[in-house]
């Protein structure tokens, strides 16, 4: 295995004219944004990772798989030589933690947050509204959907939706055909979401699990919360 690394490069092509706006972790970055003379130059120079590069990759990897995701937490945090882009992606996993606050309160974690706050106890949305809403909470939830594509907020409404008897979320037919699944459902809050929203969790387990890493999030059997400053606890 040969690995090419690539910088950001913009101003190369007529529709990347101006950096995009950079979030807090970026995952959208392309080839296509280099001239080809570039990715040949690169190519040219390609080189395997060397061994010990290779070990502590593997490393990584089963600690973020591993049941207790705090070592590979604070491997984000701290560091790990070589490879910079950790920090990143902790901002990115964090989002899918539940939070705690100074106090002990749950709250739902920032991308649920972001989904059910866009979604109205009176308008039926389709997942493409929620996904394209024009405010800077859309904005934050595209940010996030660059790294786990846009049909991962389908996935997580029709979650919410079967989630217990009472449910945050409720579902009805949408304007398109059942194969399209960005259309083809319509979702909206009820009181109960909207409640969730304002007061937070009662118990962990309020919102659908969420497997993220080795674990599920708001499981009660991994009950691993994010505090004020970032780091994860057990509740």
């Amino acid at each position: 295995m040969l690995i090419i690394e690539l910088e950001p490069v913009y101003g190369t092509m007529k529709r990347f004219s101006e950096p995009p706006r950079i979030p807090p972790f970026d995952c959208s970055a392309s080839v296509a944004h280099h001239p080809d003379n570039v990715l040949l130059d690169r190519l040219d120079r390609a080189r395997p990772w060397p061994m010990e590069r290779y070990d502590r990759a593997v490393l990584l990897w089963d600690s973020d798989v591993d049941e207790n995701p705090l070592p590979f937490a604070e491997s984000c945090a701290h560091g790990v030589e070589g490879f910079p882009e950790l920090a990143p992606l902790w901002r990115l996993l964090s989002c899918f933690f539940p939070g705690r606050s100074p106090g002990g309160a749950l709250r739902l974690n920032r991308f649920d947050e972001l989904i059910l706050t866009i979604l109205s106890t009176e308008e039926w949305q389709t997942p493409a509204k929620v996904y394209c809403n024009r405010s800077h909470l859309g904005s934050d939830l595209r940010d996030l959907g660059s790294c786990t594509g846009d049909l991962f907020v389908e996935d997580r409404l029709a979650q919410w939706a079967k989630h217990e008897s009472s449910a945050a979320v409720e579902c009805a037919p949408g304007p398109k055909l059942p194969g399209d699944r960005m259309l083809s459902k319509v979702y909206r809050l009820t009181d109960r979401g909207q409640r969730l929203l304002d007061r937070g969790l009662e118990r962990i387990t309020d919102a659908p699990s969420l497997p993220i890493g080795g674990i599920d999030a708001y499981s009660a059997s991994a009950p691993w919360v994010l505090l004020e400053d970032g780091r994860l606890a057990r509740r």
